[in-house]
């Protein structure tokens, strides 16, 4: 989900418009843009003419035709012996499923640690319209007509939808292949066993079912630059816009309206974020995403906040209001006009109304931003009409900032608002009338893995011996309570001296240690890292030496679930009087000797509530803050995660 400003700002391209349908000269300006190659694309609308029988496949091929001006594939020195090097990567067949009662996916973040390092500085695109064969097009046309008209709900099927998402034969700028045979094959078995079902929805989800027990390698390093549909089937690895990628390709090859959806770029976290969506028997959006949402008729991709939601189509759609006013000051807008704004699929919103009769400055335009961990990235934009800019669909439980655009860049129009569920909008007006003491202890909301692994903590001991194989243990501490982000140090009842320490992890936790140290008369022993070989993701930084590296971030993640251990061969026996453990965790809380520094915002952006330096507890107290404020905490010191916050109740609350 890497973020990426030009792509974030393609949301201002869009609005909503899609047809099958565009006028006659739409396929003769297409047609000239093929140069050397328009008889290629002839010989296609020639060989749909023939029959009275394939009117409807002509249109189809009419369609792809003059919406595939803009569509390209990636080529270049290097790029396809990447690919090569990617799927050998990929299936390799030694990755450990980390917690497979949770999710049958292994995180790796490691290709580019573990390979050589991707530079193409002289990539070029090259434009479908300039070499597309006309018999990859006839094969494409007729398996998707195939597929279309002998799925059991392919008569509920429109046209519309067929044409936009079954028939198209990419998804983004992937290299050109016959994938769709290939596909059809591995997966229209599945569906034999439906009986003719009627019902779409129920073929995705058995899809779905099918694909979850195949392994997925997530990765965010590898991205949608980069792997082609044969290789998804091949490897299945990459990031969620692969994943995306892939769903659609399984979907589409048996008859199954299917696409991508996604959020320019995340309102609560940084970058952007790619998910499935399908059509049921009534055209109705139905949300999906591999691993972690299945399709029904029930769905509701309300587990992530949004903010707006946006398509990638194959035709083209209307520009936006930001490319209607020629001589107004705005961003480059990067030339990819098949995005457009699907919120209103997914919530009902909030709307937004801006009065600017009394700002010159704003302009024609006004822009609705989230924020991203630094700043804020613009999602959408509005047409100033009669003194007033109007903001719809927007989701609710998300802090919204309206921007304007200027020479320095974007600049606040005014203070950030909340949509909250009631419809309404709050502004967060610091307050310097009514001050607060605040107690902050996070620099960002606690992680969503934290849940999946709380209980894999209980039952893990601390042990003691004198014999390597520790036949001799001695349990010195047994961990009670679940994972937590939270340092512990804990007394050690027992005199007796050992040579060997360790922590004999919990069952099913894969270890999950971040830090451990061992002490006697507060002196802290040192000695020989021993436990368990090997790493869940092939990384020093995910072994058993990161327990002692002093930095929490790293953590061992063992490739046992259980019986894994880690430990310190000392020098000579000791008494251990105190253990300090932490386990795995973000580093987003306080950290000892750190500088923090507190910010609020207002109309003309953030105001410094002054730097403290961590402490050992783990919170901060700053006095005198003005309330009703949107807070930010940054860390001068280390890390990139921080989100914004409010702070009511005596508590954070995050955004």
């Amino acid at each position: 989900m890497a973020y990426n400003t030009g792509r974030v700002l393609l949301c201002l391209c869009i609005v909503f418009c899609s047809s099958c349908n565009r006028k006659p000269d739409n396929l003769e300006a297409a047609l000239r843009l093929a140069g050397a190659n328009r008889p290629e694309l002839e010989k296609v609308l020639a060989h749909y003419r023939q029959k009275p029988e394939d009117r409807l496949k002509y249109r189809a091929s009419v369609f792809l035709i003059e919406n595939m001006p803009g569509h390209y594939a990636m080529t270049g020195k290097g790029l396809a012996e990447y690919r090569r090097t990617l799927r050998d990567f990929a299936l390799r067949n030694d990755y450990p499923v980390v917690s497979p009662d949770i999710w049958p996916v292994v995180f790796s973040d490691v290709f580019e640690d573990r390979c050589e390092p991707r530079h193409f500085p002289f990539l070029d695109r090259v434009y479908d319209i300039k070499v597309i064969t006309a018999e990859y097009l006839i094969e494409n046309i007729d398996l998707s007509f195939e597929t279309w008209q002998r799925a059991s709900w392919g008569k509920q099927v429109s046209f519309a939808d067929f044409c936009e998402y079954i028939l198209p034969y990419r998804t983004g700028n992937e290299p050109i292949e016959n994938w769709r045979q290939a596909y059809h094959d591995n997966f229209q078995p599945v569906l034999d066993s439906l009986l003719r079902s009627d019902d779409p929805v129920e073929a995705g989800r058995l899809l779905y079912d099918t694909i979850f027990n195949r392994l997925w390698i997530f990765d965010y390093q590898v991205t949608e630059l980069h792997f082609g549909a044969l290789s998804l089937l091949e490897s299945r690895f990459g990031d969620c816009r692969l994943m995306a990628d892939y769903a659609a390709y399984v979907f589409r090859s048996v008859g199954i309206p299917s696409g991508v959806d996604c959020l320019l770029q995340n309102p609560v976290l940084h970058g952007q974020h790619y998910w499935n969506f399908m059509k049921d028997a009534s055209g109705k959006t139905v949300p999906f995403e591999l691993y972690q949402l299945a399709p029904a008729h029930d769905a509701e991709h309300n587990y992530r906040k949004k903010g707006k939601v946006y398509r990638t189509y194959y035709s083209k759609q209307s520009p936006s209001p930001a490319l209607r006013y020629k001589d107004e000051k705005r961003p480059p807008i990067p030339d990819d006009p098949y995005l457009t704004d699907v919120s209103a699929d997914y919530f009902e919103g909030v709307t937004a109304v801006y009065k600017t009769i009394r700002r010159k400055e704003t302009g024609n335009l006004l822009y609705i931003g989230v924020f991203n961990n630094r700043t804020w990235i613009p999602v959408t934009c509005s047409g100033v009409r009669r003194g007033r800019a109007v903001f719809r669909n927007l989701d609710t439980c998300v802090v919204y900032q309206a921007l304007t655009y200027t020479d320095d860049g974007f600049v606040p129009f005014s203070v950030p608002f909340v949509a909250m569920q009631n419809g309404r909008s709050h502004f967060l007006y610091p307050d310097a009338d009514n001050l607060l003491t605040m107690y902050i202890n996070r620099k960002y909301p606690l992680p969503e893995w934290l849940d999946w692994y709380r209980r894999y903590s209980v039952g893990g001991q601390f042990q003691g011996a004198n014999r390597i194989d520790f036949s001799d243990a001695v349990t010195l501490f047994t961990v009670t309570h679940e994972l937590d982000m939270n340092c512990h140090r804990v007394p050690v009842d027992n005199p007796k001296e050992f040579k060997y320490l360790r922590y004999f992890s919990a069952p099913g936790s894969h270890c999950n240690m971040a830090e451990i140290q061992f002490f006697c008369d507060g002196e802290e022993l040192t000695g020989e890292v021993i436990g368990t070989e090997g790493s869940a993701v092939h990384q020093v930084e995910f072994s058993k030496y990161a327990v002692f590296d002093k930095d929490p971030v790293t953590y061992y993640n063992a490739i046992e679930a259980d019986g894994a251990w880690v430990g310190l061969a000392l020098d000579r026996p000791t008494a251990v009087m105190e253990i300090e453990y932490q386990f795995r965790c973000d580093d987003n809380g306080i950290r000892e000797g750190d500088v923090y520094e507190l910010f609020y915002f207002t109309t003309q952006g953030k105001v410094s509530q002054g730097k403290q330096i961590g402490t050992k507890d783990g919170v901060l107290t700053y006095e005198n803050v003005p309330s009703n404020a949107l807070y930010l905490l940054h860390n001068e010191t280390r890390g990139r995660e921080e989100r914004i916050f409010t702070y009511e109740n005596g508590k954070q609350t995050f955004y």
